[in-house]
């Protein structure tokens, strides 16, 4: 067929990845209008799920996961071109603290933070932002999306927080609101987005631990039931997320962990744990890969290792080609030493950080 109906070539394109998309923008006018559409942008975010990790080590780089196997020792990644040019001052290292729907919240040194998309190289850094550096983030922080006002927000905390501070990134602009949940100041960093609120893992004031859920639209704390575990200061907890369920890990000092998945969002009978049967100090659930059941993690903040959940069991895969900026060589993840490193879990996307603040409609496609 020389002529193809409007509604196949929306769905043919809207099933391609993104760095073909990039390139068929160039085709005619209409289609540079149908792939910026923001309808066809949320299309092809719910249709393709293509997934990434991004590994910060002082710069970022990226690893296709739809490529990894249960098999593999070793996997390569790629240095993703962070466009340090558009911004005002030399970055000396590059850390991300937060993902959601493609686009990443990159903390830059010395104080900067950038709402990024890898796959489109497009960046807009958020305005009035004040931090200390890549190595202490604020106290508290979390990124991610309220589908019902088509938003996206930043979330930090000071201690011991008083006062919670939400950038949108729709309105540019940020709000200071009350906290109306008191917690002591022992909580930890990264916040999990789902269900358009972040969730932490935070100390209650009579020294026990609680999920407390920032609503993003509502913009006020509310609180998950947590499994059927002693929570107290005996053991560190984490949240995640792994196949869009929340995970609780607990951490301790035995090194005998589990992790649990809530499969059902905030009903506590759902909780489910799962035994680790390898030792270790702290655990990042990150994936399944995609032709097993096989778990991808990240294991004492240096090593990724494949988990047969079967019998509970690690397999450590290395990652070649991140560069040590110190001496100019290529290291793998697992021999980084006493350098910092971190793992987060992306996917592909068209999604824009740059919202026009006069955004009022989709348009039709």
């Amino acid at each position: 067929m020389s002529i193809l109906y409007s509604e196949l070539i929306v769905d043919i394109l809207s099933r391609l990845p993104v760095k073909s998309l990039c390139r068929f923008r160039c085709v005619s006018k209409s289609w540079l209008a149908l792939i910026n559409n923001p309808r066809f942008v949320k299309m092809h975010l719910a249709q393709t799920h293509r997934r990434r990790l991004v590994v910060s080590a002082e710069s970022l780089y990226s690893v296709d996961i739809e490529t990894i196997s249960s098999n593999d020792d070793n996997i390569a990644s790629v240095e993703i071109d962070f466009p340090r040019s558009k911004l005002n001052h030399e970055i000396d290292s590059l850390l991300c603290i937060g993902s959601c729907n493609g686009l990443l919240c990159v903390l830059t040194e010395p104080n900067d933070l950038v709402v990024f998309n890898p796959c489109t190289n497009e960046c807009k850094q958020i305005p009035d932002f004040r931090s200390r550096t890549v190595y202490e983030p604020p106290s508290l922080h979390g990124f991610g999306y309220a589908e019902s006002i088509d938003d996206y927000k930043f979330v930090k905390i000071e201690h011991p927080g008083k006062f919670v501070d939400v950038y949108s990134l729709r309105k540019d602009s940020w709000t200071s609101i009350q906290n109306n949940l008191h917690f002591v100041d022992k909580c930890y960093m990264q916040g999990i987005p789902l269900n358009g609120a972040i969730h932490w893992m935070v100390n209650k004031l009579e020294d026990s631990s609680m999920i407390a859920a920032f609503d993003l639209v509502e913009e006020k704390f509310k609180t998950l039931p947590t499994p059927d575990i002693l929570l107290d200061n005996d053991c560190i907890y984490t949240l995640r997320l792994l196949r869009g369920y929340l995970c609780l890990v607990t951490e301790k000092r035995d090194q005998r962990n589990q992790f649990w998945i809530m499969k059902e969002y905030a009903v506590k009978s759902s909780w489910t744990r799962i035994v680790i049967a390898d030792l270790f100090f702290s655990l990042q659930p990150l994936c399944y890969l995609n032709t097993s059941e096989t778990m991808l993690l990240f294991i004492d903040m240096q090593h990724l290792a494949f988990c047969n959940p079967k019998d509970g069991k690690f397999k450590y895969v290395k990652v070649d080609g991140i560069q040590n900026r110190d001496d100019d060589v290529t290291v793998q993840v697992d021999d980084v030493g006493d350098d910092w490193c971190d793992v987060d879990v992306y996917v592909e996307s068209l999604v824009s950080p740059n919202y026009k603040n006069d955004f009022v409609g989709e348009g039709n496609l």
